[in-house]
């Protein structure tokens, strides 16, 4: 897979691409299958596939108010596009002035720069200032500068369309099956582990505290089961996501316990994935109350574990 941070200087001439442009936030099932579609189409007319994404996230330079939790960091959504199907992944700096591009600048840059063929998106697609530029709009334009227009019906969930937005509202609401099933994979978070306060080991249960971007959609405050990878594969983890409120609360922290470990984690990069909520974050009348929660807690996790595989 070949990486850009711009366009490239014209290709206009050359053997063409087959272009999908969005912010593609998570690689849900939804991107995943608008791909696909690009890949089959660029193979049927010897095109290169090509995704066109931005970061940052273009809501959170014109609507700054408005910017989501990220669903995944850039690494990674360039990782799972390659995955996915795209040769060439093109990623956009998106900025003010950007954003004031019109519809018909914007698919000229497309094509010029990338030699634009096809251009293949999801229903109520837009590009261009004001989102002037629709599909009626792209189909008009294509015409006339050379291209072609397609669209992609959006994969289903529980009689709905799949979005990133949806795939928040269940992370922040601990809906995690639901999550898994529209991102096709677990949620990952990924972060050095960072030294805590210590609290887990003084409490018999030592925990990875994961230095999180907070820029990330976080979940729901609770406990979860899960996998940590630390660089040797994943192991069962049983995370603490939340104030610590009998403590006396504090900042948003993400404490990872990995089953059956006994080692020095400080400094290493991590990804934790996390497949089920056991139960909410509360606040116990005593440490031994607290022990005994986290002992079942784990008894839970290490149940789900057992009947369950890794991410892969």
């Amino acid at each position: 897979m070949e990486l850009l941070h711009a366009f490239p200087a014209g290709e206009a001439g050359g053997p063409g691409s087959a272009v999908t442009i969005g912010s593609f936030d998570g690689v849900h099932i939804g991107h995943q299958r608008l791909l696909r579609r690009v890949r089959a189409a660029a193979a049927r007319g010897g095109l290169t596939p090509v995704a066109v994404t931005f970061d940052p996230h273009p809501r959170c330079i014109v609507d700054p108010a408005g910017c989501p939790p990220l669903l995944s960091s850039l690494d990674d959504r360039i990782e799972m596009l390659g995955r996915c199907g795209a040769e060439r992944v093109v990623v956009i700096p998106f900025t003010r002035e950007l954003s004031t591009w019109s519809a018909d600048r914007f698919a000229a840059t497309l094509r010029d720069s990338l030699g634009m063929r096809r251009l293949i998106v999801g229903p109520g697609f837009a590009l261009g200032r004001g989102r002037e530029g629709n599909l009626e709009f792209l189909g008009r334009l294509g015409a006339r500068r050379g291209f072609r227009v397609s669209t992609v019906s959006p994969s289903m969930r529980a009689g709905r369309p799949v979005s990133s937005g949806r795939i928040r509202d269940a992370i922040a609401t601990g809906r995690f099956a639901e999550a898994t099933s529209m991102l096709g994979r677990p949620y990952v978070l990924e972060g050095p582990v960072e030294r805590g306060e210590g609290r887990g080991a003084g409490l018999g249960v030592p925990t990875a505290n994961l230095g999180f971007d907070p820029a990330r959609c976080i979940p729901a405050a609770g406990v979860y089961a899960g996998w940590l990878d630390f660089g040797d594969g994943w192991r069962p983890a049983a995370t603490g996501i939340g104030t610590r409120p009998t403590f006396g609360g504090g900042s948003v922290t993400v404490e990872a316990h990995v089953l059956d470990f006994d080692g020095d984690l400080y400094g290493r990069p991590a990804r934790l994935a996390l497949t089920r909520r056991i139960r909410s974050e509360r606040a116990f009348a005593s440490i031994a109350a607290l022990k005994t929660a986290m002992a079942r807690d784990i008894d839970r996790v290490r149940e789900i574990a057992r009947r369950s595989s890794p991410p892969t």
